[in-house]
């Protein structure tokens, strides 16, 4: 019934945004505004009214359909989703200049296993599954809602608000229901003098994910539940979802420091973050199997030139994440209360093994984007991407590791035809492994067996991947508004040299207003 009540919203705001078009906006004039428009890119609302200021909106519904053999053991092997997506640049009054986004997702994952939380990968390591291969129904809602200022003497404040909400729910014994909040806040502030820009913003972010309770239909009294700490290091207790509950609750504190130049064809913007998170694992008693830390640098710059008739986008972003886990020995103590014979339960810690578990992440992303432009409107564009990635896991004690290197590169292009009503739009692209080391202390685990040795194909396959869409809009008018809907239908193939695929369609009907 809640499914059917954000359909039935999702539908009422698409049909709104129909309604109130003011003006035709399309496929070019959007993709001409995403590619100028650079600070939407960071966490400082305040620069918001440093971007153009044109109104603009899109709203769409999206159905897609993922499967193949190219994917690991905790992701599933299929996917169907459904995607209700609306976002807009209003400016509000002479003051203020507004974004806002809402998106739900509605889908289904098909035989995954092994992880029964939001996050299986380089992240905390005290999550929690099941062996037995299962279908997931996932809903997410997620908005974002920006407010920024005009200049005051230079001066420019903004805030921005980030709340998401997930269910991942497994639908076979043991049937667990992952819940997860997730919000961040923003307060941001720019100067401006001459053609230079200074900008600081800082954020609190808290996340909470959490399992309640797990059921079963059917009594089977040899399955089990798995409790991991760490690459092979799983313990599987029969029956160990009875009485079962762990959340997962994350504090992360953050900054970042912008610096942007624009003169009549140059626009440059620079920013450097750093965060700190620090997140608790609790079971019942306040049982704590650990501690998990992490801490993210990056760099960001994103350049436009625009000299004619062209418009260069030219970004660069590089990403390290850090993060640790204290692993705990914890034994449980009861007190019984002499006056009324009732026993209360907790966890002494016992033992603490510092840094037993880490994770290393390192990304560097190269965009190049050359558009060719008419007016405030895109034409056509060809591009560039390329993407280096390098995974670190450890575990100490006895030590195990898994290393793994790769590098993505992808030509793509596009062009508007039929007066830039019809859009085709291709990419085409090579995924190469650069390194792939597994080295475990006991290859025999359960969970070494069914998860990262069952991986490796996966991590050993270089592929070829391929994109092609087409898009087309058309003007409907509705109670004398006219307003640019549009059509597209997309696809996506990868094979790889490992004999494994994956191949993904979808459609989307949508509006720009």
């Amino acid at each position: 019934m809640k499914n059917n009540k954000l359909l039935y919203i999702s539908v009422a705001l698409l049909w709104a945004n129909s309604v109130s078009a003011q003006q035709i906006a399309g496929i070019s004039e959007y993709k001409y505004d995403d590619a100028s428009q650079i600070w939407r890119h960071t966490d400082n609302a305040a620069g918001l009214s440093l971007d153009s200021a044109r109104n603009r909106g899109i709203a769409y519904f999206d159905l897609s359909h993922l499967s193949g053999n190219l994917h690991r053991v905790q992701e599933g092997s299929s996917r169907n989703d459904l995607t209700f997506f609306t976002e807009s640049y209003q400016k509000l009054s002479d003051v203020f200049y507004g974004y806002g986004k809402f998106q739900f997702d509605l889908g289904e994952t098909k035989n995954r296993a092994w992880s029964d939380v939001q996050r299986s990968y380089n992240s905390n390591p005290y999550f929690t599954g099941s062996s037995v291969v299962g279908n997931y129904s996932r809903q997410n809602i997620d908005l974002t809602a920006a407010l920024g200022t005009k200049s005051f003497n230079g001066w420019r404040f903004g805030v921005r608000l980030d709340y998401n909400l997930a269910d991942l729910s497994r639908l076979r014994d043991p049937r667990s229901r992952s819940e997860m909040l997730n919000y961040k806040v923003t307060p941001s502030a720019t100067y401006s003098f001459g053609r230079n820009t200074f900008g600081i913003a800082g954020h609190y972010n808290r996340y909470k994910e959490k399992i309640d309770n797990i059921t079963t239909v059917q009594t089977d009294a040899t399955l089990k539940y798995y409790f991991m700490t760490g690459l092979e290091n799983a313990q599987g207790i029969t029956q160990g979802y009875k009485s079962y509950q762990r959340e997962w609750v994350n504090h992360n504190f953050g900054a970042e420091l912008s610096y942007a130049y624009k003169n009549q064809s140059l626009h440059s913007l620079t920013s450097v973050f750093i965060e700190r998170g620090s997140e608790e694992v609790l079971g019942q008693y306040m049982y704590q199997p650990g501690h998990y830390y992490n801490y993210i640098y990056g760099l960001k710059t994103q350049n436009r030139i625009e000299n004619g008739y062209l418009l260069h986008e030219i970004d660069f972003t590089a990403r390290y994440e850090q993060g640790y886990a204290d692993e705990y020995r914890q034994e449980l103590e009861t007190t019984t209360n002499p006056d009324n014979g009732l026993n209360s339960y907790h966890y002494n810690t016992l033992l603490t093994f510092k840094k037993r578990y880490q994770v290393n992440l390192l990304n560097l992303d190269f965009n190049y984007r050359l558009n060719f432009k008419e007016n405030q409107s895109i034409k056509g564009y060809i591009g560039l991407k390329a993407d280096l990635q390098n995974t670190r896991n450890k575990y100490l004690l006895n030590f195990s590791e898994f290393k793994y290197n790769s590098a993505d590169w992808a030509l793509n292009g596009g062009y508007g035809l039929c007066n830039r009503k019809l859009w085709v739009e291709a990419s085409a692209g090579i995924h190469n492994k650069l390194k792939n080391d597994l080295n475990l202390a006991d290859p025999t685990t359960d969970y070494a067996v069914n998860v990262l040795l069952a991986d490796r194909d996966f991590y050993n396959s270089n592929y070829f991947t391929s994109h092609l869409s087409v898009s087309y809009q058309f003007p409907v008018a509705i109670k004398k508004t006219i307003s640019n809907w549009f059509v597209k239908v997309y696809g996506k193939y990868l094979h790889s040299n490992t004999h494994l695929h994956n191949s993904s369609v979808g459609m989307t009907i949508g509006i720009y207003y």
